[in-house]
Parts: C-alpha cells; sequence; structure tokens
C-alpha cells in the first residue's frame, strides 16, 4: 500500500469529513506569563498574584496564546505531509476566520488537543485555479472540554485540466 500524502491531492481529492488531529501541548505557566507580557499584557494572564483575585480565581493563558498554539500545531502537523513534494504547489493560504470562540480558560497545566475536520467546499471558484475548503478547527482540554473553536477557509488547488493543446502540456 502507498502512502497518500495531504500534498499529493487535489481540492477535488479532499471530502467533506475529513477529520485531523494535529497534536496536543501542555501549557506552564513560565509560557503563559512570557507570551502575555509580550503580545497581551492582562494581569490573568501576567501575574499570578493579581490573578487570584480576579472572578477566574487564578492565572489563565491568553486566548491568543491558546490560538497561536493551533498554528504551531497545524503547521507542524501538515509539514509531514508535504515532505518531499515538490511539484510547485502552495495549497492551504487561508483565507477567512469565522466564528471565533474561547470558551473556557486554559491554565498553566492544562493539556489541549487541537482538531481539524472539513466540513465544507463552497462552490467557488477563484482565479480557474483554487477551490475553498471550510474547516472546523477545535481544541480540547484534558478534561475533554472545548476551550475553543472556528472555522477557516482555505485554499487548495484545483486538478489541471487536461488540453487538447500540445503546446499547453
Amino acid at each position: 500500500m502507498t502512502d497518500l500524502y495531504l500534498r499529493d491531492r487535489w481540492f477535488e481529492d479532499l471530502p467533506v469529513g475529513e477529520f485531523h488531529v494535529f497534536g496536543s501541548h501542555t501549557f506552564s505557566e513560565l509560557e503563559i506569563v512570557e507570551f502575555a507580557e509580550t503580545f497581551d499584557p492582562r494581569p490573568e494572564s501576567t501575574d499570578p498574584d493579581q490573578a487570584r483575585l480576579n472572578h477566574r480565581q487564578g492565572l489563565i493563558a491568553s486566548p491568543w496564546l491558546v490560538t497561536a498554539m493551533w498554528m504551531r500545531k497545524m503547521v507542524d502537523y501538515m509539514e509531514i505531509y508535504a515532505q518531499g513534494v515538490n511539484d510547485g504547489r502552495r495549497n492551504g493560504a487561508g483565507v477567512a476566520i469565522s466564528d471565533l470562540q474561547w470558551l473556557e480558560p486554559v491554565r498553566p497545566g492544562h493539556t489541549l488537543t487541537y482538531t481539524y475536520e472539513i466540513i465544507a467546499k463552497p462552490d467557488r471558484v477563484i482565479r480557474e485555479k483554487w477551490g475553498l475548503i471550510r474547516s472546523r478547527n477545535e481544541a480540547f482540554n484534558q478534561y475533554g472540554n472545548k476551550v475553543m473553536q472556528f472555522e477557516i477557509d482555505i485554499l487548495a488547488e484545483r486538478r489541471p485540466q487536461e488540453s487538447d493543446d500540445p503546446q499547453q502540456q
């Protein structure tokens, strides 16, 4: 049996319902604080003592850290499928994010698992070369609770049309 990698497939080959687990990540207190100090400096994410006094009653990760980790896991996961594929295709550019929701706080020591599912292939062709894939992306903590969700539209290259013109082949 030969392996079929994501990058070996064209838009037409990607089925609605395809599901992937990008991987898991455990958030440390240091990581939460350092990210927040640089990108989202709020006391509930930068100061453990002050965080205990707020309504969350403890340090929580910036929602943007949770989202940035989705991006890291997605890129790492998809790179697996690009290994050895040198055909010039550049599938996967995101063009729209919608319904981004952070549903529960993420605390130091929480482990999130990131998932991806193709939920639609809108009937839209872009520049005759690209199709759109809509995916649902979610993160679940170690208790099975969904803590983040969003949808994203990405471009996937369509299979080239066979041409009768020998000049175009």
